[in-house]
């Protein structure tokens, strides 16, 4: 045999795996791939647990989402032939799907598994309906252009999967996919993909996120896998609001929506217009509720991405509607702040800390995106001292909070003067940390 470890036999990995981190969580298929080998996926949902919701999604359906966003397009799905796993669905499943319901009957698991095998010629994957499994390791083991199998490093009750051949199925045996690959050993039928170098950093997130396949079969499982899910959802390098106050407040409005037919989407439009009400409040004085609206909407913009990812109801319309709606809503809201101190006098104190701030909005909001072309990843998780920076800096999360503090307390003006000010030395200090990164890296 040729290759012990699976990595060897996956075929242009790195840039798959960078593709799928990229877009991890995110409903992009993978149709740029030069050769798919696999496309058709087995899965047993026998267990009571597959039809459990987590997050809105029953753990099948996800399942059957996640491997779709894989290139997937054929399902053989084992039922116990006593529940309709259909009726627990939370939404249709695309329809360009082809998926057969097969009810278990007295037949075996792996029986199921060994006569779908023998009527393919191509490889397909196999894999646990009851387990939340992770979508970087999923991808990696399609990518693997041999049969591979792998087995989750993390997790109290893990779970296995598999990209198997024809030529294997007669080697199949037992009731439970997990508990038969647990045993394949150094079988060399049965190769595994090692996961000793598997990459853990997730840039989309700015975190680490160990792999994992979770075997769900009791309550307490649940509750580890929803950990884990959490996390796949949640940036880690953030400003000290969208850290420590907005996660119970987000999580917990997503939860009640996630069971709701409300989408991201509404939920993006719904911020946006109490964006622009926020707007006039602030250039007419009324600050105290101007403030508690973006307050507000600052939430709102982390439930729309929470329910995005974790419902997998993906927009790109939707997703670019938020960035672009905050881009100029931001600017909007510190001009209206100004507006209102400066009493549309060009020439007064607030005017100037005004286009202090305006400018240095400005500079914070391209010289971020400069430096990601130049060095392929954020300035706000280059270094330590940068997300310490991230944490502590001028962001409108940690704006807003500030001004609710000094408006409540009486000092607004002053505290926009200080906030202009404080914009200002984020800036310099990104601005700073551009010049001085791009110029080391020119003479390594």
């Amino acid at each position: 045999m040729e290759a012990t470890g699976g990595q060897k036999n996956c075929i242009d990995l790195a840039d798959k795996l960078l593709y799928i981190q990229r877009s991890f969580c995110r409903a992009e298929l993978i149709e740029n791939w030069e050769k798919k080998l696999v496309n058709k996926a087995w899965i047993d949902a026998r267990h009571p647990m597959c039809n459990k919701k987590l997050w809105g999604l029953t753990l099948l359906e996800r399942n059957i989402r996640e491997l779709a966003e894989l290139g997937i397009q054929q399902f053989v799905i084992l039922t116990n032939g006593q529940t309709d796993p259909q009726a627990h669905y939370s939404q249709g499943l695309p329809p360009a799907l082809s998926v057969v319901y097969e009810a278990a009957g007295l037949q075996s698991a792996l029986s199921s598994l060994q006569k779908t095998l023998q009527e393919e010629a191509s490889p397909m994957v196999a894999i646990e309906g009851n387990a939340l499994n992770d979508k970087r390791v999923l991808a990696q083991l399609l990518a693997c252009d041999t049969s591979c199998t792998v087995r989750s490093p993390n997790g109290v009750n893990a779970a296995c999967a598999a990209v198997l051949r024809s030529q294997q199925a007669a080697n199949l045996s037992g009731d439970s996919l997990t508990g038969f690959l647990k045993n394949t050993g150094n079988d060399p039928a049965f190769a595994a993909l090692d996961l000793s170098e598997f990459d853990t950093y997730v840039k989309s997130l700015r975190r680490n996120i160990l792999p994992f396949l979770l075997l769900i079969e009791e309550p307490a499982h649940l509750q580890e896998a929803d950990r884990y899910l959490r996390q796949t959802v949640h940036k880690g390098t953030n400003d000290f609001v969208a850290s420590y106050i907005h996660p119970p407040l987000e999580f917990a409005i997503t939860r009640l929506v996630s069971g709701t037919s409300i989408t991201p989407n509404q939920i993006t439009l719904a911020g946006i217009v109490i964006s622009a009400i926020t707007v006039y409040l602030f250039a007419t004085g009324q600050l105290l509720a101007g403030i508690v609206l973006a307050a507000t909407k600052g939430v709102l913009d982390g439930v729309d991405g929470k329910l995005a990812r974790l419902k997998l109801q993906f927009s790109k319309a939707g997703d670019l509607l938020d960035h672009i709606s905050d881009t100029v809503f931001d600017a909007l809201w510190y001009l209206a702040l100004g507006w209102h101190f400066s009493g549309g006098d060009p020439a007064s104190t607030a005017a100037t800390f005004t286009w202090i701030l305006f400018i240095s909005y400005w500079v914070e909001r391209i010289v971020p995106g400069v430096f990601k072309k130049l060095h392929g990843r954020e300035i706000y998780d280059y270094a330590g001292i940068d997300r310490f920076m991230r944490l502590i800096g001028s962001r409108m999360n940690n704006n807003v909070w500030v001004m609710l503090i000094g408006i409540i307390l009486g000092f607004a003006r002053e505290t926009f003067y200080l906030v202009s000010l404080w914009m200002f030395a984020t800036a310099a200090w990104h601005t700073f940390r551009l010049l001085q990164i791009t110029l080391a890296n020119r003479k390594i």
